[in-house]
């Protein structure tokens, strides 16, 4: 079985076509027999009666249909994917790469529907995984399982120290810098593991990939063309790390900013239930 496809998708359900007859027909003989009991005369009323029903016949049967296409188009675009030998895709080129139109839009709802699995939609990364990205990031990335906070940090600094240009260092020094915090939020409050769980996974182990390059590149005596656009992309990216570095450690902190708003609004609306935000020295003489 094509490892995209749920059961829900492989599996042909025949057994929805008598359930939704044999519940047609239950539903055309109950508003039948409502509809002689009271001996409606009302032409409006009969046509209303007559159009409930059909409303109601038609119902179960678009259901077994939608089920159907449903399975068509997961197992297509299944297939296709099935014929990729990357670990993701860029969201750009999706609908020329797979030759399915609006496929980003289509794949997530066949996920959220139960036809397709190990397929999902990046919207911030702006790429389809082709598989969890825990597992991408053991092929790809270079943390071992067993390293720790401390060993990651002191490969940040190792790599740092290697690494000559100026501005680079400086915004490794940042990064260093930013995930030591977040690693220790994340030591004293175990809740936000999740919250951090995609930079942990892929956004940390890349930037040391990334690192380790630029470390071996620079080292090379002769800079050819493809070195220095390689260094420069490099470079590039950093800064953006940098700031994906922040906004992570910040995303951290969002529950508890919440708490803390909620607090003072409390807080504040009893000091003045209670008469105590007054100004000081007003009513005095």
């Amino acid at each position: 079985m094509n490892r995209y496809l749920t059961e829900k998708a492989a599996k042909k359900r025949w057994w929805h076509v008598p359930e939704a007859l044999f519940s047609l027909l239950l539903t055309i003989v109950a508003v039948e027999v409502w509809v002689e009991d009271r001996d409606v005369g009302d032409l409006v009323i009969h046509m209303l009666a007559h159009l409930t029903v059909t409303g109601l016949m038609a119902w179960p049967l678009i259901h077994v249909a939608k089920c159907w296409w449903r399975q068509q188009e997961a197992r297509k675009i299944a297939g296709r994917l099935a014929r990729r030998p990357e670990a993701s895709l860029p969201l750009a080129d999706l609908d020329r790469t797979l030759g399915v139109r609006n496929v980003a839009k289509r794949i997530r709802r066949l996920t959220e529907k139960g036809y397709l699995q190990l397929a999902s939609v990046d919207e911030d990364a702006q790429r389809l995984w082709l598989s969890k990205p825990e597992t991408v990031v053991v092929k790809e990335a270079t943390i071992e399982a067993d390293e720790d906070c401390d060993d990651v940090l002191r490969r940040i600094r190792r790599l740092n120290d290697d690494i000559a240009d100026a501005a680079v260092s400086e915004k490794i020094d940042r990064i260093e810098a930013v995930t030591a915090s977040i690693f220790q939020t994340v030591e004293e409050r175990p809740e936000q593991a999740e919250t951090a769980r995609r930079f942990m996974n892929y956004y940390l182990p890349t930037t040391l990939r990334l690192l380790e390059s630029y470390r071996l590149m620079e080292g090379q005596s002769y800079q050819g063309e493809n070195i220095q656009a390689a260094r420069h992309r490099i470079e590039e990216v950093l800064g953006k790390l940098v700031s994906a570095t922040e906004q992570q450690q910040d995303k951290l902190f969002s529950a508890e900013a919440l708490d803390v708003e909620a607090e003072i609004q409390v807080l504040e609306t009893m000091m003045a239930s209670d008469g105590l935000t007054q100004v000081r020295g007003m009513g005095q003489g």
